[in-house]
């Protein structure tokens, strides 16, 4: 179960995802990684890509269009780790110096009932990040983003 929910200005936005789910894929697949691990751009497999910027804002282009709640084409939001939110669940934070797993919450998606939201697995030891959309497979969409040189 994946639930995002909007609040007031553009940089606050919550996922819960039950921290069951959550720690299901922990084993090898993911990795932990410091903000600067991920800030910068990324590139996946055609058009998609993205740049993760140290403020927990991204620019992004194609990615998520492989849901029916994402647009295609270029995009951009707020991102962060997902932490431990106390309540048996997990919370996007903005203030997280690290974590394995992104989520990104995209600008002017407020008015959907089902509002675009993507989840990021840092995989491959920090060097790929994977699109997700299912907690025991950090690769699940087969959208995997290389760091741009």
């Amino acid at each position: 179960m994946l639930r995002a929910t909007h609040g007031i200005g553009r940089g606050i936005a919550a996922a819960t995802i039950p921290l069951v789910l959550l720690t299901a894929c922990g084993g090898g697949h993911t990795t932990k990684v410091a903000v600067s691990g991920v800030v910068g751009s990324w590139r996946g497999p055609g058009a998609d890509r993205i740049t993760l910027s140290q403020d927990h804002t991204f620019v992004s282009h194609d990615l998520g269009k492989r849901s029916d709640h994402c647009p295609a084409g270029r995009n951009s939001g707020t991102w962060g780790f997902f932490v431990d939110d106390g309540d048996s669940g997990a919370a996007v934070s903005h203030k997280a110096a690290s974590g394995d797993r992104i989520g990104l919450s995209f600008d002017g998606d407020n008015s959907q009932e089902f509002p675009c939201f993507v989840g990021l697995a840092v995989v491959d030891g920090g060097k790929s990040l994977c699109e997700t959309t299912d907690p025991d497979d950090p690769c699940s969409v087969g959208v995997k983003l290389t760091r741009e040189k």
